[in-house]
């Protein structure tokens, strides 16, 4: 999830200076953390366990931020209240992308693949040809898609598209 996350961060690398790509990391490493409490709901549980931890090196802040990418990594969107002014929402998109593809923990070979955003038109790219030997993963990635379509306008997101 880490090295995915990290590979489509690099599309958006003018919005993303290094302290966010950190974050990213930390954030795609720690994403199932909640998993030794619950399943139903790691997320929730993950973003629990960031937000009161002693975590030495780390400031509240930094604590707070991965807390919330933690618990952006899964769930709704809409419950997030993301807004443009969100430094997160370029970072939770390539992170919540990295997970659709990962989700099935089944050593799939992951097709090359690029993340391209241009003043809020963002675009994933990757073989048809894949998409189709792999109809699981292409119908979560289009549920992805569609829960993205439904923020879109709140941060500043024109279009989220695969070709």
């Amino acid at each position: 999830v880490a090295d995915l996350a990290r590979q489509l961060a690099q599309g958006m690398a003018p919005q993303l200076d290094d302290e966010a790509l950190r974050a990213l990391a930390w954030a795609a490493s720690l994403h199932e953390i909640g998993i030794s409490i619950a399943h139903s709901g790691f997320h929730k549980h993950g973003a629990y366990i960031l937000e009161n931890a002693d975590m030495p090196g780390f400031s509240r802040r930094d604590q707070t931020r991965l807390a919330a990418l933690v618990r952006a990594s899964r769930g709704g969107l809409n419950k997030l209240a993301l807004s443009s002014s969100d430094p997160n929402w370029p970072l939770i998109l390539c992170l919540r992308l990295a997970v659709v593809f990962n989700s099935g923990r089944n050593n799939l070979t992951l097709p090359r693949m690029h993340l391209e955003c241009d003043d809020g038109a963002c675009e994933l790219r990757l073989p048809a040809a894949w998409l189709n030997a792999n109809p699981l993963t292409q119908a979560a990635l289009d549920d992805e898609l569609k829960a993205w379509r439904e923020v879109a306008p709140s941060v500043g997101l024109t279009m989220l598209r695969t070709r």
